[in-house]
């Protein structure tokens, strides 16, 4: 394992970054083999750390979830931290995010709801968010709303949901999708970068982040989750400063010189001292939905082997 430390740039840019959604495409594991992955990650990653949220389910495996903590059949030898989606009505999902979390309150993998994540219909923002406030509050969780960013008039759209985010005072978050359907590309996800950071809001991403930086040769995906967290930090901390062409362009950065993490965060000319961007850090949480871990994991020692060579301990 490769111990986290306070000190390292690299290490602080990638703390518990992603939220492991191992049934979701491409992985699309049953929901048995997730659990037991996720059980193990804490054994079979280098980077442990990495790791923010135990699973990510929708409701109807979320009660086999339940099920098998009751079974004591989960493999999971620490609490589980739960991202719920609102796969069914906000009603149903508050109901079963209460009792996950009061049923297995006396366990020895008692569940925690770290965020629930509900669609964001246009011009229904503030009312999806007041359905579940009650419930986030209760169980000290986010709402991450996404609005749907890939159909005109996007921009409105993400102007709702951050104006939404921004009166809860830290409780919701703005999720942003980048594959499928509904995914965007770097234009408009440096928008909707630039939107929550200046409003200091938690921010979730998912769809299409599994490897660090963009390498066409390797993985089709047009942008990386290392690049991604670079250009959350840099906004939250220097605002427009860092400014949306510079966000794109560390999107979709190819190159993984072009990033520096000694002294501190370097892109092209943006650069933040290691205590600003802690400082970043420490504004609200940022989170990635990957349905692999292992990948980030083996990609950060590939492309990066002086980070991992001389503090490897197994």
């Amino acid at each position: 394992m490769i111990p986290f430390r306070e000190d390292s740039t690299f290490d602080l840019l990638l703390e518990r970054l992603f939220d492991y959604a191992g049934m979701f495409p491409p992985a699309s594991r049953s929901f048995e083999r997730a659990l037991a992955e996720s059980a193990q990650l804490p054994h079979s990653l280098e980077r442990p750390w990495l790791l923010a949220s135990d699973l990510v389910l929708d409701v109807k495996h979320a009660h086999l979830l339940l099920s098998a903590v009751r079974g004591a059949t989960t493999g999971f030898e620490r609490p589980i931290s739960l991202v719920l989606l609102a796969s069914e009505s906000p009603a149903a999902v508050c109901e079963l995010a209460e009792e996950l979390v009061r049923e297995t309150a006396g366990s020895p993998t008692p569940i925690s709801i770290s965020a629930i994540e509900a669609k964001a219909p246009q011009g229904r923002c503030a009312a999806t968010s007041a359905l579940f406030r009650a419930t986030c509050l209760k169980l000290h969780a986010h709402l991450a709303l996404e609005p749907d960013l890939s159909v005109e008039p996007w921009r409105e759209s993400l102007l709702e949901a951050t104006r939404a985010a921004s009166a809860e005072s830290g409780l919701v978050a703005l999720k942003c999708r980048c594959t499928g359907p509904t995914g965007i590309g770097a234009h408009r996800l440096a928008h909707a970068i630039a939107e929550a950071c200046d409003a200091k809001l938690p921010f979730k991403v998912t769809g299409g982040f599994h490897h660090p930086i963009v390498e066409p040769a390797v993985h089709e995906y047009p942008m990386g989750f290392l690049n991604l967290a670079a250009a959350v930090m840099f906004r939250r901390a220097l605002g427009g400063g860092a400014p949306l062409e510079a966000l794109e362009r560390l999107l979709t950065n190819a190159s993984a010189g072009a990033l520096s993490f000694s002294p501190g965060l370097a892109f092209e000319d943006l650069f933040l001292s290691h205590e600003r961007l802690k400082a970043a850090r420490m504004q609200a949480a940022v989170a990635i939905g990957s349905c692999s871990l292992h990948e980030p994991d083996d990609d950060l020692r590939r492309l990066f082997p002086e980070k991992s060579k001389t503090r490897v301990s197994k």
